[in-house]
């Protein structure tokens, strides 16, 4: 009969498994059908017939070396080497006779771990066991190994170690400190020691902080690095290794979907980074680099340098045209969108290599950027009068400040809700806080001090559109240190109306003094006399302002006096009975008065 723990249930089995076969015969059909399915790659299935065939081999304490030598094929078709080497040596331990096919298996296994060195010993052993054809394959695999140790460690690793000479010492020591201070064992002992934890925990890792230039050489160097082994398919690999995290594929809301798509694309990337990984060890990239002929290879590279040069100067010449003509547009939302564009994700990723003349650029750039705020500070079209409080915010063209509303969540409209940490959604209430987080990682990548004023007066401008205006006044004086630092009077000019705005709104008049007497003075440096007029249009206003509210003053005090002097020669006259609940009354009115 046949066994109950090989049963199946009736609902899905197959023709051949409702017949009582031997066992012997049931490993044969289970093998031929791993076989069968590993040719029409179809995976999963040809897994499952092989793990079966070698699974009854075991509970019958039978092993077949051809079942194992079989799956071990398969694993190495697959990419998966390690499972490979571990049914390869229990095929050498189960078969009865040294077998050429299974050592030919094994040698490939360990070929396919980079192991050459142990690859090369195990050839050279099985050609010494073996005699007549089955040794001239050993023989040919022995010549292909050898040649891959020759481009590993041969003339071309010579060369790579000549040209780098200078910076390998540092980066051996670094190696070795590194090591040294490595502790292998796990967390919560090394914790339990110094009386910090006592219970395993997990280390807090740190995002590590690239500049724009540095993140996108990397990324540069490993197109490089999969356009020299993948070929044309590397199009292809980038766009498996971003659709791992791609919100439109994943459908993290359609019935549990996700983590069955999330595992098949991590498994595909893992097989291709793996098989990469192979190609690169056995031909390393140095040695790709030292077969071709230098100096076609240096002639190749300078004209490719020349040609993005030039390109980047005729792209340069384009972002001037543009912004001269939203200058004259007088369109600044469009002015200040498109120089924020360009300066954070096309200029800052270029080289002085490629952009000799980077500095002078940005200079320009800002410049037209700064003179086109200028020209926004312009006299009103309607008058101007001290006793409207909100004159002076009408004025700079700022709204006044109102208390921050209430936020209320609205289930099912996505733009209410607020999403915390790295996975933020664009919504309307978070691209303020997005903006301020990119201006920031921006400034800790900024050298040129005119960059720096920039980035400071936005984040300046953003903070007081959020009403958080001593956080405005900070980031304005900062900007205001920057360029003076680079000598640059227009950003010097803006950093210091940002805070003449922040004053107005705050309605700190003798602070607005200082500051607008500031502004003054630049102007008249720019030489410009229509933001002289204006200027001193705001001072007269604040003025105005200051002395309206020491009128209102005096005659507060004024009224405080005469309600004092008047209870006063009440209480003194004969006609006064003391009421003591009258009195405090009276009391609590004056206070309130």
């Amino acid at each position: 009969m046949k066994d109950s723990n090989l049963a199946v249930p009736a609902a899905n089995q197959r023709p051949w498994e409702t017949i009582d076969w031997p066992a012997e015969q049931q490993r044969w059909i289970h093998r031929s059908w791993g076989q069968y399915f590993a040719r029409m790659r179809k995976n999963s299935f040809a897994h499952t017939y092989f793990d079966r065939c070698i699974g009854e081999e075991h509970e019958h304490e039978v092993l077949d070396h051809k079942a194992l030598y079989l799956r071990s094929k398969f694993q190495r078709s697959v990419a998966l080497p390690l499972g490979a080497l571990a049914d390869s040596l229990r095929a050498t331990e189960a078969s009865e006779v040294w077998n050429a096919n299974v050592s030919m298996e094994l040698a490939d296994a360990l070929y396919d771990l980079n192991r050459f060195e142990d690859n090369k010993s195990l050839l050279h052993e099985n050609v010494r066991r073996h005699a007549g054809t089955a040794m001239k394959a050993f023989e040919n695999r022995i010549l292909l190994v050898d040649e891959n140790l020759k481009d590993c460690t041969g003339y071309s690793l010579a060369n790579f170690f000549m040209e780098h000479s200078s910076q390998l010492p540092g980066f051996y020591e670094h190696q070795q400190e590194e090591l040294r201070k490595a502790d292998k064992r796990p967390l919560w002992k090394i914790l339990k020691e110094r009386n910090e934890c006592d219970v395993q925990s997990s280390r807090i890792r740190r995002e590590e902080m690239l500049s724009p230039l540095e993140s996108e050489r990397r990324r540069r160097k490993t197109k490089i690095y999969y356009q020299n082994y993948l070929g044309r398919n590397w199009t292809d690999f980038i766009f498996l290794k971003t659709l791992r995290r791609n919100p439109n594929c994943l459908l993290n809301n359609n019935f549990g979907s996700s983590p069955q798509i999330t595992e098949n694309l991590e498994y595909s990337f893992r097989r291709l980074k793996t098989f990469t990984r192979m190609l690169q060890a056995r031909s390393p990239m140095y040695n790709e680099y030292f077969q071709r002929n230098p100096r076609m290879e240096a002639r190749m590279r300078d004209s490719n340098l020349f040609r993005i040069q030039y390109q980047t100067r005729r792209n340069m010449q384009s972002i001037l045209r543009t912004i001269q003509v939203l200058r004259k547009k007088n369109d600044i939302k469009r002015l200040r969108k498109f120089v924020e564009d360009v300066m954070g994700n096309y200029v800052v990723i270029k080289t002085n290599r490629l952009m000799p003349w980077k500095a002078e650029f940005m200079n320009e750039v800002y410049n037209h950027l700064g003179l086109s705020l200028c020209q926004g500070y312009r006299l009103p079209s309607t008058r101007v009068t001290p006793y409207d409080k909100g004159a002076m915010c009408h004025l700079l063209n700022i709204p006044s400040a109102k208390p921050l509303e209430h936020s209320e969540f609205i289930f099912g409209d996505r733009s209410t809700y607020s999403y915390a940490g790295p996975d933020k959604q664009s919504t309307d209430r978070l691209a303020d806080q997005n903006y301020i987080e990119y201006l920031e990682k921006r400034l800790l990548f900024a050298r040129l001090p005119i960059e720096r004023s920039y980035l400071l007066h936005e984040l300046a401008d953003r903070y007081m559109q959020k009403n958080h205006f001593v956080q405005s006044l900070s980031y304005a004086q900062k900007a205001i240190e920057e360029a003076r630092m680079c000598n640059s009077r227009i950003w010097e000019f803006l950093g210091t109306m940002l805070m003449a705005k922040s004053h107005a709104v705050l309605h700190k008049y003798e602070r607005q003094t200082e500051v607008l007497n500031a502004a003054y003075q630049l102007a008249t440096q720019l030489k410009s006399p229509q933001l002289c007029t204006f200027i001193e249009l705001c001072r007269m206003l604040n003025k105005d302002y200051i002395t309206l509210r020491k009128m209102s003053q005096l005659v507060t005090s004024k009224r405080l006096r005469t309600k004092i002097s008047n209870r006063s020669s009440f209480f003194s006259s004969p006609n006064y009975s003391p009421n003591f609940s009258e009195i405090k009354k009276q009391e609590a009115d004056l206070l309130t008065a």
